[in-house]
């Protein structure tokens, strides 16, 4: 059957209208096309898989005798009549290639160059201008399609490629947390601590009380025969704790009580394993973190104390296991502690 043209005047229409026969596929379902143009379609049928004004994916089909050029498009739903039923909607955001595409399908349709298979080799065969046609047409189809694939290779490995530096990173970071960084739970804010030795034997008996200044008698021993030995504070402190209580017997070197110092900061006390004090050293980063305060505390180490003592002043330590071996590290924060934090059970990440 000739193909058939239907031209309106360009008052009521931008786009002529065309009466070849044409489907378009819509969410997999293929609709036959009774009335289309360069702008739009109308389908004599219902539809419910789309409403009015929604933008959508189509493919345009032109059946050939043994062959079908498809075409991948967007449109958008200009009407939808329930009652006939009918739907139409138009071509939407048709790039320049697609337009010569269209205008060059529907010429050569209507020209009888291209109706069946052979046709494209007989017309390839037939002049030189033919195969740079057919060429223009299948590389106009396969323009789209050969984008949109590289499109998602190239977002495809771009994915990929963020998942792997993601992945590496938690690996990094797993092993610089497991290998290099030193973390504990055992640590408390404390102030600077002395002890207070017995000079000689005698009774305790209390020296002044509150503040105690360097060298002012934080303790007596009496003997009923001699006169009292004064007990000097090594330190302007505060008494913290009675060992030997007053009115108890004391010997030369024994540790009556322990004080502790008013005039110097808090710091905190971290008691971490032997393998893991090995990893730290001296003015080595520290952070502290305070509970009920929003920000950790930076501080810096200032001691690591190799030492082991024994349960008791003068008995020889313990060996135990390695792994229970632990070791204090003092860390002395860059800005004080309130002192209201004396005592506060803390956590420290040594970096």
């Amino acid at each position: 059957m000739k193909p058939q043209i239907v031209h309106e005047a360009e008052i009521h229409r931008q786009y002529v209208r065309l009466r070849i026969p044409i489907a378009v596929e819509i969410d997999g379902t293929r609709y036959s096309i009774d009335d289309w143009s360069m702008g739009g379609f109308g389908v004599a049928g219902p539809i419910t898989s789309r409403r009015d004004g929604e933008r959508f994916a189509v493919r345009v089909i032109f059946p050939f005798e043994d062959f079908e050029l498809m075409l991948r498009l967007e449109a958008q739903m200009i009407y939808i009549l329930p009652d006939l039923p009918r739907f139409g909607a138009k071509f939407a955001a048709l790039s320049q290639g697609q337009i010569g595409l269209f205008r060059y399908v529907v010429d050569s349709y209507l020209s009888g160059e291209i109706v069946s298979g052979g046709d494209i080799l007989s017309v390839v065969a037939g002049e030189q201008t033919g195969e740079a046609r057919v060429q223009k047409l299948f590389s106009a189809l396969n323009e789209e399609d050969s984008f949109g694939r590289r499109l998602r290779r190239i977002v495809g490995i771009g994915l990929m490629a963020l998942a792997g530096i993601g992945l590496t990173g938690l690996i990094v970071a797993g092993l610089y947390q497991r290998l290099l960084v030193v973390s504990t739970e055992r640590a408390v804010i404390e102030a600077p601590i002395y002890r207070l030795a017995a000079t000689g034997s005698g009774t305790v008996e209390a020296g002044n009380g509150g503040l105690l200044r360097r060298g002012d008698p934080a303790a007596r021993l009496v003997n009923a025969d001699k006169p009292a030995i004064p007990v000097p504070s090594p330190c302007e402190c505060v008494l913290e704790e009675w060992l030997i209580p007053p009115g108890a017997t004391a010997q030369p070197g024994q540790i009556l009580a322990t004080l502790v110092a008013a005039d110097q900061p808090l710091t905190v006390r971290a008691e971490v394993t032997l393998a893991e004090a090995h990893k730290l050293r001296v003015g080595q980063i520290a952070e502290v973190t305070v509970p009920g305060r929003p920000e950790t505390v930076r501080g810096q180490i200032e001691s690591i104390d190799f030492r082991l003592t024994g349960p008791r002043p003068g008995e020889p330590p313990v060996l135990g296991p390695a792994d229970r071996i632990t070791v204090p590290v003092i860390v002395r924060p860059d800005r004080p502690f309130e002192f209201d934090t004396l005592g506060y059970a803390v956590s420290v990440t040594f970096l």
